[in-house]
């Protein structure tokens, strides 16, 4: 058996095959050019260098896009309605709730995501908080004159669901009494200075506001002063006096081709943007497939999952300005559906609304018949949360959160089974017999 070399020619002159120098060709080899500068030869079919490569090192330097980036970046947090998550540090922006801000963890939505808000049974308390997430993007615009910082666009509906945005709460007729009383008192004049409390009842005030805790609540609101127009409180009660304006609010109607749908709110955020590249603009897409507002084709898969992937891309396209909220009936489409699991699986984030069956509610109404302003609605169930949940954290917390529409605000706390009290023991009478008089059902801790 005999063996060759790799760079042998088969059947060429063996003296033939001896290394030559660069630059000197060979039987049956093509002639190689020379190193230049100490590198290797050029290799053939490679194009001209790419730009942003180092030729000397092979590195990939950094990309002009993120230096455009961070520019829009550091614009965007120039805006009053936008602050960093507390957890990512990506542009945040606030529901109109602040509960709602709280149990998202970022502290509101963060820029370039969705929430899918679920409801079941035939009530529509997600609609106060669609209503709340436009009625903060209105107040924004009105912080400075010749600045808009917001835009919102609302796809379905026309220009009366603008109508019953909530307005801003004024607190109740206490709390208003004393932010007049403090609002003169900070008022330099003769009597202020004349009737300034002296060092011994400035003394007995910092006991009492140490033993209260009231240095606390001084201290989270200085640390809310640093982003004091981010969010606002809303009052259900009252609509928001004057409405909002063409330069506030967008309405798209709908359309049996969803292109038409997407290139129009393409063709809307381009232009906003064109006035303020920093500009926030929210989407609401409220009552999605609801067939009084839906015509009953647009819940076929080939309309409504393509319609919001597209949403979902216009979602990526302006990450740094576009954020959106939805709601969806639960009734008409249950989670165990194949349409509304692709549904949750495009959000960015899912939370639903459970309001109490008729059993609970009597419970808890019982419970707090004294304390009507106790009285909870339903649950919160999240199933989702924006960044986090895509990154295989297991955010779900269902039966942790309950909320309550009260008289002023939508408010969701932590939930807890109320405890019903035994009124068994009709004219105060204890276990032994003996009636030992009135009793009170006032907390006498100090």
């Amino acid at each position: 058996m005999s063996f060759r070399k790799r760079s042998e020619v088969i059947g060429g002159n063996p003296m033939a095959n001896a290394r030559a120098p660069a630059g000197v060709s060979r039987p049956g080899v093509p002639a190689r050019a020379p190193p230049v500068n100490g590198r290797g030869p050029p290799v053939s079919g490679r194009g001209p260098p790419v730009s942003g490569i180092s030729a000397s090192r092979g590195l990939i330097t950094p990309v002009s896009s993120k230096a455009k980036e961070q520019e829009q970046f550091d614009a965007l947090m120039k805006n009053p309605g936008v602050r960093p998550s507390l957890i990512t540090s990506q542009p945040t922006i606030s529901t109109g709730s602040s509960d709602l801000d709280k149990i998202m963890l970022h502290q509101g939505l963060p820029i370039g995501c969705s929430l899918l808000i679920e409801e079941s049974g035939t009530t529509d308390f997600a609609s106060v908080l669609l209503r709340a997430f436009a009625s903060q993007g209105v107040i924004h615009n009105r912080l400075e004159k010749d600045q808009l910082h917001s835009h919102t666009i609302v796809i379905g509906l026309g220009a009366a669901w603008a109508k019953e945005l909530p307005g801003l709460y004024k607190g109740s007729s206490k709390e208003q009494k004393k932010a007049k009383i403090q609002e003169n008192e900070s008022k330099v004049s003769v009597s202020n200075l004349s009737s300034a409390p002296s060092s011994n009842r400035a003394e007995k005030d910092m006991k009492i506001a140490w033993r209260y805790g009231l240095n606390n609540k001084k201290q989270e609101q200085e640390n809310n002063t640093v982003y004091e127009h981010y969010n606002n409180q809303f009052d259900i009660t009252q609509k928001l006096v004057p409405g909002p304006s063409g330069q506030d609010m967008t309405f798209v109607p709908l359309s049996n081709n969803y292109n038409h749908i997407i290139l129009q709110l393409n063709q809307i955020i381009k232009t906003q943007l064109k006035t303020n590249s920093s500009k926030v603009i929210r989407l609401i897409v409220p009552n999605l497939l609801n067939p009084s507002i839906y015509n009953p084709a647009f819940s076929s898969p080939s309309f409504i999952i393509p319609f919001f992937h597209s949403l979902r891309a216009l979602l990526r396209e302006f990450s740094f300005n576009l954020s959106l909220i939805a709601s969806l009936p639960l009734d008409l489409y249950p989670r165990f559906t194949s349409l509304t699991l692709i549904l949750e699986n495009l959000a960015d984030s899912v939370i639903h609304l459970q309001p109490f069956n008729q059993q609970m509610s009597a419970l808890i109404e019982k419970a707090y018949k004294n304390e009507p302003a106790k009285i909870q609605q339903g649950l919160v169930n999240i199933f989702k949360l924006p960044v986090l949940s895509d990154k295989g954290m297991m955010m779900v917390y269902e039966g942790e959160y309950a909320f309550k529409n009260g008289r002023k605000k939508f408010e969701i706390e932590e939930w807890g089974i109320p405890v019903e009290d035994d009124d068994s023991n009709n004219n105060n009478a204890s276990h032994d017999g003996h009636d030992h008089g009135p009793q009170t059902t006032k907390n006498i801790d100090f």
